[in-house]
């Protein structure tokens, strides 16, 4: 594995992510009625409880995602963490016209980012092996 080339754009990918779920943290805490609203209209149970585990999810995982620490199992949790919400709040096929559209692209998005968790998640299994233990 080069990693001249790797380290870089590991970094970059990381990065890109975490902020993904860094920007997604701070609105929950500066705007916590809007996305407590929206889970409630859900039908979800314990929106204050539920809210409050999501935003330190996404808060934490982003900072361990940045500096790299543990991402391997960061990657992992983020990414069964946005499977179960993209499956609970992006419910596209309840819905019609617009709403149909918007929530099935978020859940299209969603799901990308997913996949590019679990990639990382391979990935950063793959630069914790030694050089030798990889070819």
């Amino acid at each position: 594995m080069n990693n001249s080339f790797i380290k870089p754009v590991y970094f970059i990918a990381r990065f890109l992510v975490a902020i993904t779920f860094l920007v997604a943290g701070i609105h929950k805490v500066v705007a916590w009625d809007g996305p407590a609203m929206w889970m409630a209209s859900k039908g979800l149970p314990m929106v204050d409880v539920l809210l409050a585990i999501a935003t330190f999810l996404e808060l934490a995982g982003a900072v361990l995602l940045i500096i790299n620490l543990k991402t391997k199992w960061v990657s992992v949790i983020l990414a069964g963490f946005m499977l179960a919400l993209t499956f609970m709040m992006h419910n596209f096929w309840t819905m019609e016209g617009m709403m149909f559209q918007t929530s099935f692209l978020d859940f299209i998005q969603n799901t990308a980012i997913v996949g590019g968790l679990l990639a990382m998640a391979l990935l950063a299994s793959k630069m914790e092996m030694p050089e030798e233990a990889s070819k």
